[in-house]
């Protein structure tokens, strides 16, 4: 996991840099790429959150939860910092807290492999918040990037190059760790050259998810903005299905249901 989020961090920042190369955009002011630098933080850190939990779980149940959080907390930002809340608003933001209490359900097993299970998804469930809330953070902080001067490449290169600091340190970190404790064995950095390709798309579709955020965020409003970019659950729920053969309980297939269904009233009542 740590090869793959220091390759895609690395194809991001070298793209990025690239651009902004062939761009005539204007370094902006501190206060922006510190917002921008906050964001790259908040936004690795729920990216490596997300790889944990799809590691462990099911990524059909994974990135719809991740999705509402990250696509609720701004909304809910927004309305304790006065923005108008619509009943569609409103009643999505219910959905999701229902997606969320019916996902967590276990599932109908033996007693032994439900207490198993319960654990597991206790820790699973502890990752996707941790994932919706960098995500959420990374919206509210490149938001305040916008507002406080910045334009799009260069709040994106610090957003690449902070998250490019922080997983080279946790290696360094890790390959120390392993050097002096000789516990936890050496974190591995190679990459399978048959994986190169979906990696540079990895990279590259980041960073695309990145600009298209910041240029919807500069036309509309950020609730709005948030929460479309956070319909990515519904093609990967189907991405995991077709490749992955994952299935789902009748109960956990209405979970995800009620998932999307919340963020799509969030996107609605948003506009």
């Amino acid at each position: 996991m740590l090869a793959t989020l220091l390759m895609t961090q690395v194809i991001g920042f070298l793209a990025t840099a690239g651009l902004l190369a062939a761009s005539p955009e204007a370094l902006p002011p501190v206060p922006a790429l510190a917002w921008a630098a906050a964001a790259g933080l908040s936004g690795v850190a729920g990216l490596g959150c997300l790889y944990l939990a799809l590691s462990r779980g099911t990524m059909g149940l994974v990135a719809p939860l991740a999705a509402l959080v990250g696509a609720a907390l701004p909304a809910l930002v927004g309305i304790v910092s006065g923005e108008p809340a619509s009943p569609l608003l409103l009643s999505g933001m219910a959905l999701a807290l229902c997606a969320v209490v019916v996902i967590s359900l276990p599932d109908s097993t033996s007693a032994a492999q439900s207490a198993e299970r319960g654990t597991s998804a206790r820790a699973e469930l502890v990752l996707i918040l941790l994932s919706g809330l960098g995500f959420a953070g990374f919206y509210l902080f490149i938001d305040q990037s916008r507002a406080s001067g910045g334009e799009t490449w260069w709040p994106i290169l610090i957003v690449r190059l902070a998250g490019l600091t922080v997983v080279a340190l946790t290696a360094g970190l890790l390959f120390a760790r392993s050097a002096v404790t000789g516990r936890g064995g050496r974190p591995s950095l190679r990459v399978p050259v048959a994986l190169l390709p979906l990696l540079v798309l990895s990279g590259l579709g980041d960073l695309g998810g990145n600009l298209f955020f910041l240029l919807a965020n500069a036309a509309g409003g950020l609730a709005v903005a948030v929460v479309l970019s956070s319909l990515y659950p519904v093609v990967t729920a189907l991405l995991a299905r077709v490749f992955l053969h994952e299935r789902l309980s009748r109960l956990r297939l209405f979970g995800v249901a009620a998932a999307i269904g919340g963020i799509l009233l969030i996107a609605v009542g948003g506009t």
